[in-house]
């Protein structure tokens, strides 16, 4: 069978700063991933790169795991070349200028600056052939006369500033939008919607303005992300809700709903249908299925089972200004208003704190913690006090 590649030379010094303009940000994402994607939605399968060693952990970020790197300056570059289009010699996309590209079947149109030149489309075994013998890829190429243009739209990647942001951006932003509807998202404001090049949304789902998702996020379908929320490196269930919010670095199952004004750190858990509500933030925990945690509470270092109900205020105290420590909450339990959870700590199934309470002892299942003085009212001390 054959498949689609590409061979991309990634090296040059884009700038006054040294950075090759295939690594800087086009919106929240490097330039080279915005061309990674887009030859993949073009048909591409296989890569092979061409870069300076001190930025081939940057490229290995932006394309897949069986990327070929090679290093720019290597006397073998030709042969490693040659081999791996041995074993691809079907279409290939060869980019030799840093350029973003507008794949076949996107059809607004791009700001004029110029006809941009470095991408071409040929045949990997016919390159192959030419490049026999160890023959420098340019002279390779020009032994084939004049390759295929590319099939889509090219934009050139400038080091000005505000090129980018009047130019590079809005076409970033308006591909990816373009690329959601494609697939049967609705988007309310397109002008307003920010959209990584490696995201992918699901069928259905609808992104509110101000909806911001960046790097490696996945939403499944039917999902209703917004207003104002933004989303890094998640993956997110069907039929999820994150209403004003942030999530970073976390797993979020099926029907879930987030927000407002909720605050997901890195490596949390969410499973299905849990709740989570306004002023709430999450850190590197595990939350069960069904459980509510609705407003104005910390949880940190936590698992938590099914069913939980937090009330209002709650706090895990998971750091003693040295170490961080987990608490264990079992199915089932009732954490009651204004309770503090020193950790370590484990709440049992079923279990209730009375609101109010610190918690630093285990709670045993089915059981009810009460962490606080015995109320004493003093009668007639504030008309005393008055008198004074």
């Amino acid at each position: 069978m054959e498949y689609s590649c590409a061979i991309l030379f990634l090296s040059g010094k884009g700038d006054e700063t040294g950075s090759s303009l295939f690594f800087q940000d086009v919106l929240f994402d490097p330039a080279a991933l915005w061309l990674s994607e887009a030859l993949r939605h073009s048909g591409v399968e296989r890569f092979f790169v061409v870069c300076d060693p001190g930025d081939q952990p940057a490229a290995a970020a932006c394309f897949p795991q069986d990327t070929v790197f090679v290093s720019s300056g290597d006397p073998g570059v030709s042969s490693r070349m040659a081999e791996f289009l041995s074993q691809n010699p079907g279409p290939v996309t060869v980019v030799t200028a840093p350029v973003l590209l507008a794949p076949q079947g996107c059809h607004f149109d791009l700001p004029g600056k110029g006809t941009p030149t470095g991408v071409c489309s040929l045949r990997g075994s016919a390159l192959a052939a030419a490049l026999k013998d160890g023959k420098p890829f340019d002279q390779a190429l020009s032994a084939l006369g004049d390759p295929k243009p590319f099939q889509g739209r090219l934009l050139p990647l400038l080091p000005d500033l505000a090129y980018r942001c009047s130019t590079l951006e809005p076409l970033a932003r308006a591909l990816s939008v373009e690329r959601l509807l494609a697939a049967g998202v609705r988007v309310v404001d397109a002008d307003h919607t920010y959209v990584g090049p490696a995201v992918t949304v699901g069928e259905g789902s609808t992104l509110l303005p101000g909806v911001i998702l960046r790097g490696r996020t996945s939403v499944g379908k039917n999902a209703l992300l917004g207003p104002n929320t933004m989303i890094r490196d998640c993956s997110l269930g069907d039929e999820v809700q994150v209403n004003s919010s942030q999530l970073n670095e976390s797993v979020v199952e099926d029907g879930v709903i987030i927000g407002p004004f909720a605050y997901i750190r890195p490596h949390c858990h969410l499973h299905k249908k849990a709740k989570i509500g306004d002023f709430v933030e999450l850190k590197n925990s595990v939350v069960g299925q069904g459980t509510k945690i609705n407003h104005l509470t910390y949880v940190g270092d936590s698992d938590v089972g099914a069913g939980v109900n937090f009330g209002c205020g709650t706090v895990t105290v998971n750091y003693d200004g040295e170490k961080k420590f987990r608490t264990v909450i079992g199915d089932h339990a009732f954490i009651g208003c204004n309770t503090n959870l020193v950790a370590p700590v484990t709440v049992g199934e079923g279990a209730y704190t009375a609101a109010g309470s610190t918690i630093t002892e285990d709670v045993p299942p089915e059981s009810l913690a009460i962490a606080r003085d015995r109320q004493t009212n003093k009668k007639n001390w504030v008309k005393k006090r008055r008198k004074k």
